[in-house]
């Protein structure tokens, strides 16, 4: 799903940066990093330009550090465009991206992910990452999935676990996809894993109501999914 084009690092902080092009999405670019809570310190934010939220005064360590993580992958992505800007944080805590661009951010895990595109691509993305934790995904399930899904993910080539938490996290990504356009938190139950194919690692959810004009009950969208080791990685656009 991934085609790195480079590599580099900014320690202490930053120990790997992974940037380059989402393959389904030819307009999308996408930089991931790695980063370590313990070597966070506040100067960051100045260092690199990064505009520090009012809205972290009173966050913990942990929670600094991966919003610090999430914009610097951003701005990172923003620079390859030729766009000198970092997203900034509405209340709702959502990223707010410089005029002209489109993008998403998320965090797991001491690692980081934005992808970003010319808004001009009329692309909307939504991105998650998440890392394998088999007892809690199973013992959640009847949260984010029905028992209709979970027939649907028990005839996929994965096991439980994974099959499970690609479910969530593709929810995940749908969801903030959809959200410019819907404007609203959604419940899990809005769409539906409905289709995985593990050759184009292609996960399709339908809407299982009308969210917007635009967004319509039976909808299907497609996404796409990224298992390695423990990690998953999904992208809707």
């Amino acid at each position: 799903m991934f085609t790195a084009i480079n590599t580099d690092s900014a320690p202490p902080f930053i120990h790997s940066v992974e940037m380059g092009n989402v393959d389904p999405f030819p307009a999308l670019r996408y930089c991931l990093v790695s980063f370590t809570v313990h070597d966070y310190h506040d100067g960051l934010f100045a260092h690199w330009g990064i505009p520090f939220p009012g809205q972290l005064d009173s966050a913990v360590v942990k929670r600094r550090a991966e919003y610090l993580a999430a914009r610097y992958a951003a701005q990172r992505v923003l620079r390859s465009w030729g766009c000198d800007a970092t997203p900034g944080s509405a209340p709702d805590r959502s990223p707010v991206w410089p005029s002209g661009w489109r993008g998403s951010l998320s965090h797991s895990h001491e690692w980081a992910l934005a992808v970003v595109a010319p808004e001009a691509s009329g692309l909307t993305p939504g991105v998650d990452i998440e890392f394998l934790a088999p007892e809690t995904i199973q013992r959640t399930a009847h949260l984010f999935t029905t028992p209709q899904e979970r027939e649907c993910l028990a005839a996929s080539p994965f096991g439980e676990a994974s099959a499970l938490l690609m479910t969530f996290s593709a929810k995940e990504s749908l969801y903030k996809a959809l959200y410019p356009d819907v404007g609203r938190v959604l419940d899990f139950d809005a769409a539906r894993v409905c289709h995985i194919a593990p050759e184009q690692h292609r996960i399709t959810l339908e809407l299982t109501r009308t969210l917007s004009p635009q967004r319509v009950q039976g909808s299907r969208i497609q996404g796409y999914y990224q298992l390695s080791g423990d990690r998953v990685i999904t992208i809707i656009a």
